[in-house]
């Protein structure tokens, strides 16, 4: 039923508000002072002071020193240490190697044992080499390098064909070589007396259109 229909002289009773278990009480009480029990001791450990942070504590040097070198440092004492190839002074005279030592008398220690004297018998001198002549020169020159022998063989026909009356006369040399490397085939003409008469050569080959060098290697 309604408020309405509650009789004049009737009232309502209010509800009892429980209690808090003792024992759940003082473990609320002394969890908070514990708190605030940790509390304190960080601000005191951080530095809090009543009236605020206080300046960065300030680290000096010492004003000793670190370390005093001995009065007698001890260790090994090297004989001659303060001699002048040792010690490097230049204040003293310039050194000097010791005398060259005497050749020895071959000849009259063999007359002393009784052993007959040979005289040395100078060396042998090789007969001049005859100058050489256009045909039989020891300089070359290089008229192609070819990968193969084919090629090479190929290149000096053709040479035949564009200058009979320059190397008509010649006598080919195909010469196997390894170059970075590489398998390569040397088309060249020897007999010439000097450097001049190859590089005359070479220039009167250039003139009719091929290639050629003086062989150095």
């Amino acid at each position: 039923m309604g408020d309405r229909d509650v009789p004049e002289f009737s009232y309502r009773t209010r509800r009892q508000r429980q209690s808090v278990d003792p024992a759940m009480r003082r473990i609320a009480i002394g969890a908070g002072g514990i708190a605030v029990l940790v509390i304190g001791v960080a601000m005191l450990w951080s530095g809090v002071r009543p009236r605020g942070f206080g300046p960065p504590p300030e680290i000096a040097a010492p004003s000793t020193p670190l370390r005093v070198a001995p009065s007698d440092p001890g260790g090994l004492t090297v004989p001659g240490a303060n001699e002048q190839i040792m010690s490097g002074d230049n204040t003293g005279p310039a050194p000097s190697l010791a005398p060259a030592a005497p050749a020895p008398a071959i000849a009259q220690l063999q007359q002393q044992s009784g052993v007959p004297v040979v005289a040395p018998v100078p060396p042998a001198t090789a007969p001049a080499a005859a100058p050489a002549d256009g045909n039989g020169g020891p300089v070359e020159v290089q008229l192609a390098a070819t990968v193969d022998q084919a090629s090479a063989e190929k290149k000096w026909s053709s040479l035949l064909g564009i200058m009979p009356g320059l190397v008509g006369n010649k006598k080919p040399e195909f010469v196997p070589a390894v170059v970075d490397g590489q398998n390569i085939w040397r088309l060249r003409l020897g007999g010439f007396a000097d450097q001049a008469a190859a590089a005359s050569f070479c220039a009167q080959v250039i003139a009719k259109g091929a290639e050629c060098t003086v062989a150095s290697f």
